[in-house]
């Protein structure tokens, strides 16, 4: 990294998860806020990759979304390109409260319709 302290690919990243994983739940940016003990206007702020936010400010808001704080850090190489929102909308749909065996059965179909597109 140069001098800035987090990339503003990493924030965008980080930004469009949250947002994608606080609509999918029907939240405002106040309500995610509120949620996890931050500003609505902070939360925006974020979202818009313009804030990084902390450790401990991140965990509180994966706790409020109910999801694994790696599902807010996972976040691409710097090779791999940012996901696009759609993907980041899927993604949010998958990890709510989704059992192992049925992401691995998820899993096998989105792989076998992927493999039969790759055929045509």
């Amino acid at each position: 990294m140069s001098g800035n302290r987090v990339s503003p690919r990493l924030r965008k990243f980080l930004g469009q998860r949250l947002r994608t994983l606080r609509k999918q739940r029907g939240w405002s940016q106040r309500a995610l806020g509120r949620n996890s003990g931050l500003s609505g206007k902070f939360i925006g702020e974020v979202e818009r990759g313009e804030k990084s936010i902390s450790v401990d400010s991140l965990y509180g808001v994966s706790r409020a979304l109910k999801v694994p704080l790696r599902t807010l850090t996972d976040a691409p190489s710097d090779r791999t390109p940012v996901p696009s929102e759609d993907a980041e909308k899927l993604l949010a749909f998958l990890v709510q409260h989704r059992a192992p065996g049925d992401l691995r059965k998820v899993y096998g179909v989105l792989r076998t319709l992927f493999r039969r597109n790759q055929t045509r």
